[in-house]
């Protein structure tokens, strides 16, 4: 929707003739609407509340301060720098465009008056110290600074703006968009919640208890046994879905590149593997290493886990230099996770008394 502003233009009248025209005519190029009031005497209370309203109703105000201090309200205050003062009071952004050297100016466009040549001295010290100010020398060369002056504080500086009435939206149509936004609140809803489940198509997925087979190869030290002596094993482990997900799901928080979540796989079902053959009875007091799972499998493993919806290539913006592929859990996947490794009030615990183990639930002890 296209937006006009309006912008209060201030300075001494007879003196800026020219250069209030070269803004003006800066202004309504831009397709915003001049406003001034130098045209009225300000003599009196009711002329300067009209002055005040139209600042008020105003966007933006640009300041123009030449060689003269100007007309004096009662107080021997400028009506300039009176406009100048209720602006900034109403927090008005302030475009100021000050004369580059009014000592050069003519003598018709400058004060002759030693007190209102101080007072103008003061005032353009006030606007300096204030802002950061942009500095003309004739008319042609403020109409363009204006035109980047006001642009720039446009952007800096956002105002309400006016629109034309026929843009506006109708009532009907601002309780259609209030309706489109409640329905898309209430798809995203909807969305979130198929997030945290499995996506459609995964029921004939190996999943959850289900197991896979993994065959690996591993070498087995025995009791007081040196170098040379390793027993070359090829065996299998059959682990659940559920149990490799859980292994490897912690490292994904954070996201991991592919290189990591290989690793991952890789250590996770070594502990697997280990676990399982230390108890093995024809394996007591061996010590197990060189344990090797085929690098197919663990490429599987990262499919399945992907195809059932758990985990996904993330797609955060990283620098051009970096071009390594990285994973992360997805919302689903955070929640099964979560299932799966947080630690249940029942889970069963057992102590020892003698030399039987009894098994109780944490609740029960």
């Amino acid at each position: 929707m296209d937006k006009r502003f309006q912008i209060f233009i201030s300075s001494t009248f007879v003196d800026l003739i020219e250069e209030r025209q070269a803004v003006l005519k800066s202004i309504l190029e831009m397709d915003h609407m001049p406003a001034g009031m130098e045209l009225f005497p300000a003599a009196d209370d009711t002329a300067w509340n009209l002055i005040r309203d139209v600042i008020d109703a105003s966007d933006y105000y640009v300041l123009i301060i030449g060689g003269r201090y100007g007309s004096l309200d009662e107080e021997g205050l400028s009506y300039t720098e009176k406009e100048y003062r209720y602006a900034v009071a109403t927090k008005k952004a302030v475009i100021p465009l000050l004369h580059q050297n009014p000592d050069n100016l003519p003598r018709d466009k400058t004060e002759t008056d030693e007190l209102a040549w101080k007072k103008l001295k003061s005032f353009r010290e006030e606007v300096e110290n204030k802002h950061t100010c942009v500095y003309w020398s004739n008319a042609d060369e403020l109409k363009s600074k204006v035109i980047i002056g006001l642009t720039s504080t446009v952007k800096r500086s956002p105002a309400i703006g006016w629109v034309r009435a026929d843009n506006v939206p109708s009532e009907a149509t601002i309780k259609e968009v209030l309706s489109l936004k409640q329905k898309i609140s209430e798809l995203e809803s909807e969305l979130e919640d198929t997030r945290t489940t499995p996506p459609p198509g995964t029921e004939d997925l190996m999943q959850g208890e289900d197991s896979f087979d993994l065959e690996f190869t591993f070498e087995a030290v025995p009791p007081h046994g040196g170098w040379g002596d390793e027993i070359h094993y090829e065996a299998t482990i059959s682990p659940s879905w559920n149990d490799i997900f859980a292994a490897i799901a912690p490292v994904l928080i954070n996201e991991a590149t592919e290189t990591v979540l290989q690793d991952e796989f890789r250590k996770s079902l070594i502990k697997l593997a280990r676990d399982e053959y230390e108890d093995d009875e024809d394996l007591k007091g061996h010590r197990l290493k060189s344990f090797s799972f085929k690098q197919d499998d663990i490429y599987t493993c990262m499919i399945q886990l992907r195809a059932l919806g758990l985990l996904k290539e993330s797609d955060k913006k990283r620098s051009i230099r970096d071009t390594k592929t990285y994973w992360t859990l997805t919302p689903y996947g955070d929640q099964l996770m979560v299932q799966l490794r947080a630690i249940s009030r029942h889970k069963k615990a057992s102590r020892k008394i003698g030399s039987e183990i009894v098994e109780s639930t944490e609740k029960d002890t």
